[in-house]
């Protein structure tokens, strides 16, 4: 399953969630309950196909060429 990362907009908290992707607007501030929350972008992880192998993780700010 997929995590997400928030930052709540009315307390300043920053948090991190485990739900899948239709259910990531339903996500609540852990700290004062609010649903104000922004998304946060800060890297993809790649996993292989049926290789087995491990995956691969940008950072933030990070592009690929």
């Amino acid at each position: 399953m997929p995590t997400y990362d928030f930052r709540c907009q009315e307390c300043g908290e920053r948090f991190t969630v485990k739900m899948s992707w239709k259910d990531k607007d339903k996500a609540t501030c852990p700290a004062c309950g609010s649903k104000k929350l922004q998304q946060l972008f800060t890297g993809i992880t790649i996993l292989g196909g049926n290789s087995g192998g491990g995956g691969c993780a940008a950072p933030a700010g990070s592009s690929f060429s």
